[in-house]
């Protein structure tokens, strides 16, 4: 931790700052694995604008989550070109909220009706992109029933509806999984959604301006445990399958990032405001733990709850238990075993248990890392009415940028 960070984490504590030069170069990592593609950041990873913008700026476009993430998406520097919408359950006030600012992608037959309704009121076809359930799984077995999506097998009813809609099919969105490390699998993928393409192109006669083959790029949390994803074996992949579309259907082609861009470069930081001893145990409280970032206190649930066993992932709600690296910066001569517990009332308010590192006291300062998505967004924070915690996008120097 630079003098500056420090700084301003020990001032503003808790707090959440992210790093710009981690967003760049992961940005040029994916820009590695995938030349001949387009990359969109799911903004409900992590809304917070100042994020929004700098990726706007590195190129980056949206996968949004409602017509609020469209709009951020737009104030940040967006393009509508870059923007797609998609979500299960859109409202009609959502579609119409999004409609001139984003690439709208239908996710059912019925939302496909509405959006031609809609176009009809509007006196102006609505060109637009599906979400598929596909029949293949991201593993290449059979699909399974989602909330997501419209099933492949539904297709030829689709078509059928067009025949009489003011609506254009013009790309397809898919996502089947995200956190995915094993280059094989995703490889597969890609080349299974390309296939997808071109079997909707011929059965619903539409263009193919463009395939989002969705999220599924993961991030090693913890590489003592986990093996990084191997950049060039799933270039070798995506190279291929980009020379197939460029000889075949020529549409653009996006990799939708979800944490990729941005886990990494979040830390939160949290003060210690107490320290007590209860029958021999030590216990360190931070303000706004749980109600900070609450995936550590999900992992403590689950791990208590089905007795130490190991846990399989529940994105984007739990990850793992090893996924948010603690660091104390207290003594540098003494070490201590603690449990770190926040201060809401409730017991469930933990970040780690049986906690060995430097000794702690009021005021010292403890950083979690890999929390630049699916960490603050995704944390409930009105319980108890606490005030939430402070996020910052500082440059190289540790500068605050807007």
């Amino acid at each position: 931790m630079t003098e500056s960070i420090r700084r301003l984490a020990q001032e503003n504590a808790p707090c959440y700052i992210y790093s710009h030069d981690k967003l760049a170069a992961q940005a040029d990592t994916l820009r590695e694995m995938f030349p001949a593609y387009d990359f969109l950041f799911s903004v409900k990873a992590n809304p917070f604008p100042p994020v929004v913008k700098a990726l706007a700026a590195l190129g980056i476009g949206a996968d949004a989550a409602s017509a609020q993430e469209v709009l951020l998406a737009r104030e940040c520097g967006m393009e509508k070109e870059n923007i797609f919408f998609s979500a299960a359950g859109k409202t009609d006030a959502a579609l119409e909220l999004a409609w001139d600012d984003c690439r709208i992608i239908a996710d059912s037959l019925g939302e496909v009706a509405r959006i031609g309704a809609l176009a009809q009121k509007r006196g102006a076809a609505a060109e637009i992109g599906i979400r598929i359930n596909p029949v293949f799984s991201m593993d290449g077995g059979q699909s399974s029933a989602s909330k997501f999506g419209i099933d492949e097998e539904d297709l030829p009813r689709l078509r059928d509806m067009l025949a009489s809609l003011p609506v254009q099919i013009c790309g397809i969105h898919v996502h089947l999984r995200s956190q995915n490390l094993d280059c094989d699998v995703l490889g597969r993928y890609y080349e299974n959604c390309l296939r997808l393409a071109r079997r909707v192109k011929e059965l619903l006669h539409c263009r193919m301006d463009y395939i989002n083959f969705g999220g599924g790029v993961g991030i090693a949390y913890d590489e003592s445990r986990e093996t990084p994803l191997s950049i060039a074996a799933l270039r070798r992949y995506a190279d291929r399958v980009a020379k197939e579309n460029a000889d075949t259907l020529r549409a653009r082609l996006m990799i939708e990032s979800g944490r990729f861009l941005t886990c990494q470069s979040g830390t939160y930081y949290l003060k210690v405001v107490d320290k007590k001893v209860s029958h021999g145990k030590t216990y360190v409280i931070v303000e706004n733990c749980m109600n900070g970032l609450q995936k550590p206190a999900i992992a403590v649930m689950l791990r208590h709850a089905v007795g130490g066993a190991p846990l399989s992932p529940q994105e984007p709600m739990f990850t793992s238990e090893y996924a948010f690296p603690i660091t104390a910066y207290g003594s540098e001569t003494e070490t201590e075993t603690v449990d770190i517990v926040g201060n809401l009332c409730c017991a469930q308010d933990v970040l780690a248990e049986s906690f060995t590192g430097p000794a702690l006291a009021v005021g010292d300062l403890i950083a979690v890392g890999n929390a630049g998505a699916y960490a603050c967004t995704l944390t409930a924070q009105r319980f108890s009415s606490h005030l939430p915690p402070k996020e910052f996008l500082v440059d190289g120097s540790g500068h605050i940028m807007a």
